[in-house]
């Protein structure tokens, strides 16, 4: 109990828990708000890699140190969050806070505790800080009313008398013509869907013309598993490519705290094996 009490109040004098960095995911976990973040790692040793990219909606429900002595939070993620392995086999991963950048809280709430959670202590943690509130249940959100569809007034105009000149309506009193709509922007898909088939197209084009000249020298008119992937290469290098992903920098605030982080780890990690 004494060496606990020590952990804590060296956690209080380094506000390990209260850096710019590590508070919003604390408020985040105890209130149970989906978090999406960029994490970066690590590569090495290869059976321990992870894959880089962005972790979408995540669910954190705790925060503590592991038994290497990292700070790290445990979640659930799925689709189309980045994974090595998949999401077939389950959802919850471990992230070293570290290596986590471009964090972001939602304002969604989740209520479902998934499969195979457990309350209390994180067993993967040798020290538990933090854990989801589940004693706090979500606001039921009343949906709005959409709105009706207003109907354009029907103008009638009057027929003129005898011997009277008729009245011209005032511009304001006719019917108003409706904006113009714009078209919406093409769907990914869409797009995806058009450089198939401009690769089928250019690939055609060059197998008939490949065709027509062996017709000429008397050649064989079928093109073999070499002369088919030539073709896709000279295809692929006509089409444009996609630009690569542009991974965030951290920020220097972030590298600061990270070795803040690091150096109250480690004074933690002393007294714990002294």
């Amino acid at each position: 109990m004494i060496i606990n009490n020590t952990f804590f109040e060296i956690l209080e004098e380094q506000n390990i828990l209260k850096t710019t960095k590590t508070k919003p995911i604390v408020d985040a976990i105890k209130n149970r708000k989906k978090i999406s973040f960029y994490y970066s790692g690590p590569k090495k040793p290869k059976k321990d890699s992870v894959k880089a990219g962005y972790r979408v909606k995540a669910e954190a429900v705790a925060l503590g140190l592991s038994k290497k002595g990292n700070l790290i939070v445990r979640a659930y993620v799925q689709p189309p969050s980045t994974s090595k392995t998949g999401f077939a086999k389950g959802g919850w991963r471990t992230f070293i806070v570290g290596r986590m950048g471009s964090v972001q809280i939602t304002d969604e709430k989740f209520d479902e505790k998934r499969p195979n959670y457990k309350e209390g202590d994180d067993s993967s943690m040798t020290v538990t800080y933090v854990t989801a509130d589940w004693t706090k249940q979500p606001k039921d959100v009343k949906p709005e009313p959409k709105p009706q569809p207003t109907q354009e007034p029907i103008v009638q105009v009057p027929k003129p008398e005898v011997g009277v000149e008729p009245i011209e309506p005032k511009p304001e009193q006719l019917p108003q013509p409706k904006p113009e709509v714009k078209p919406e922007s093409v769907p990914q898909d869409s797009v995806d869907q058009n450089v198939t088939d401009k690769q089928k197209e250019l690939y055609d084009k060059k197998r008939s013309e490949w065709i027509t000249k062996q017709k000429e020298i008397g050649g064989n008119i079928k093109p073999g598993q070499g002369t088919r992937e030539r073709f896709k290469k000279e295809v692929e290098k006509e089409l444009p490519q996609p630009k690569p992903e542009v991974k965030p920098e951290p920020t220097p605030e972030e590298d600061i705290e990270n070795n803040q982080l690091q150096e109250s780890i480690k004074k933690i990690k002393s007294l714990m094996f002294s």
